[in-house]
């Protein structure tokens, strides 16, 4: 055993054992696969946030830099009439972030809001929370929609 202080290892650790960084509190080491399915795969741990839904190990990545972490995803599923049981939209948002990306705004956690279509917004959680108010508006509209719609039948219903 040493009895010198190297850089961040306290006096008296042996000096075949690696220091451990702390595990930030909010997060857990979770294992990681990394390359192609086969023998030359290796899973590492690494830090993840423990709001983080992804399988690290059933959706593996070429590198450790591709490692993003994803939350739960909430959908909400616009239906039509006329396309009975497919829906016509679906809106949905998670929590993000890349921990390896150079944009600073996509390491910290983000929201992703998306539509099924070919681009999704990125959102900061001040962002997010306008896009949850103004939702809540056309909730409200939709509501007000769905009670003027049902008079107007009851009413065609009764002069009919």
């Amino acid at each position: 055993m040493t009895t010198t202080v190297q850089a961040g290892i306290t006096a008296g650790t042996p000096t075949n054992v690696a220091a451990f960084p702390a595990i930030a509190p909010g997060h857990h080491l979770a294992p990681v696969a990394i390359g192609g399915p086969g023998p030359d795969q290796k899973i590492v741990f690494v830090p993840c946030p423990d709001w983080c839904a992804t399988n690290h190990i059933s959706d593996w990545v070429h590198f450790l830099e591709d490692l993003d972490h994803t939350g739960e995803e909430f959908a909400v599923h616009v239906p039509s009439f006329f396309n009975e049981g497919v829906p016509v939209y679906t809106l949905s948002a998670t929590v993000g972030c890349d921990p390896m990306s150079t944009d600073p705004q996509m390491r910290a956690a983000h929201i992703v809001v998306g539509d099924e279509a070919s681009v999704d917004a990125y959102q900061t959680p001040d962002m997010a929370n306008e896009l949850a108010a103004n939702l809540r508006k056309l909730a409200d509209k939709l509501d007000e929609a769905a009670r003027t719609a049902r008079l107007h039948n009851q009413h065609a219903e009764a002069v009919a």
